[in-house]
């Protein structure tokens, strides 16, 4: 069990690399994925050795961005974190890159337009790229839709 879960926190602490958060941002994730309970920050300093600050501020964007979220337990004051269900947190991120791309991709549209021949060769190449972007991004979002039910 333990090399499944160093796999885990590996693969999530990549991925966090990818999007441009902390090592500690994608251990967080994966230590309240893991858990069989939900986790207060006292759990996760204790199970990772990193700092409450650097926790607590964590747990804040992952709640801000919908991985996570506070659950009550009763008779206890603290705050516990569980990972929220399904694939709707990962779905707004793929929303978000896709209306990005899709933006661009309309502006290098509208410019090749207006461009001369010489532009339009440099822009065509730029534009089918990103163009392919904003298809794979349409793909994925589907997939994750067609996955919550």
């Amino acid at each position: 069990m333990e090399e499944v879960k160093k796999i885990i926190i590996e693969l999530f602490t990549d991925i966090a690399k990818i999007h441009g958060h902390n090592k500690s941002f994608g251990e967080i994730y994966a230590t309240i994925y893991l858990a069989d309970k939900p986790l207060c920050i006292d759990d996760i300093v204790r199970e990772l050795g990193i700092s409450k600050g650097n926790v607590s501020m964590n747990l804040t964007k992952l709640e801000d961005m919908g991985f996570i979220k506070k659950v009550w337990i009763k008779g206890d004051r603290k705050n516990y974190y569980q990972c929220v269900e399904g694939f709707s947190s990962y779905r707004d991120i793929v929303e978000k890159k896709y209306k990005v791309i899709s933006n661009a991709c309309d502006n290098l549209e509208e410019i090749y337009r207006d461009s001369g021949e010489d532009e339009k060769e440099i822009i065509s190449k730029k534009l089918e790229h990103i163009k392919h972007m904003k298809k794979v991004s349409k793909k994925v979002m589907e997939l994750l839709k067609s996955m919550e039910g």
